[in-house]
């Protein structure tokens, strides 16, 4: 029975040089069949072992890929090199730079709200230059709901974000801008990865 050390030792002595420098051909034996068995041996179980010892980064990698192969619809593990590259990308970046990453987003989702609610404004006032000039044609279940065509633009004036809403939405962005700082985002971060460290590394 080979050991590791034997067996790469084994190797070793099968691939050295000869006195004249130049590599020894020979024929594969039994020793050399058992050598090579004994590394595969090796680096199956330590692929088995990192998994085993590393469940929380394990559970993470694997529900990832499994969101990657959704998004790019593969069906063969040998596709999984393209959803291993998003995640590589990820883990090569530094931590600090995923931290700036998330606290950046917290207040850029703020300014989305606001770009997408001056876009909700703009397609209802769309909507309606195209009813008030006919081009677009009103069905009449809802020119019934809403009592006649005034009815139903006034309808879908309602439902346009008020400016006091947006103005709410302003001092919002202020107001995270003053509480979420870089510094306070870290270390809620710090916290929440701690304490699902020790939620989990159980």
């Amino acid at each position: 029975m080979y050991d590791l050390n034997k067996a790469v030792s084994r190797f070793q002595f099968r691939f050295s040089k000869n006195s004249n420098g130049e590599f020894n051909n020979f024929k594969p034996n039994k020793d050399d069949v058992d050598s090579i068995n004994c590394i595969l041996n090796w680096i199956n179980n330590q692929k088995k072992a990192v998994a085993e010892n590393n469940p929380l980064f394990a559970k993470l990698l694997v529900y990832q890929y499994i969101q990657n192969i959704r998004h790019y619809e593969t069906t063969v593990l040998s596709d999984l090199n393209f959803a291993q590259k998003d995640l590589c990308k990820v883990l090569e970046y530094p931590l600090e730079s995923l931290f700036k990453s998330f606290h950046n987003d917290i207040h850029l989702n703020q300014l989305n709200k606001l770009n997408k609610n001056n876009e909700i404004n703009k397609n209802i006032d769309i909507k309606i230059q195209e009813i008030k000039y006919k081009k677009l044609i009103v069905d009449n279940s809802l020119l019934s709901k809403y009592n006649g065509l005034d009815g139903y633009i006034n309808h879908l004036e309602s439902t346009k974000i008020t400016d006091k809403q947006q103005i709410e939405i302003i001092k919002s962005i202020a107001t995270l801008k003053e509480t979420f700082t870089f510094d306070y985002v870290s270390d809620k971060l710090n916290e929440m990865i701690s304490e699902a460290y020790n939620r989990f590394n159980k």
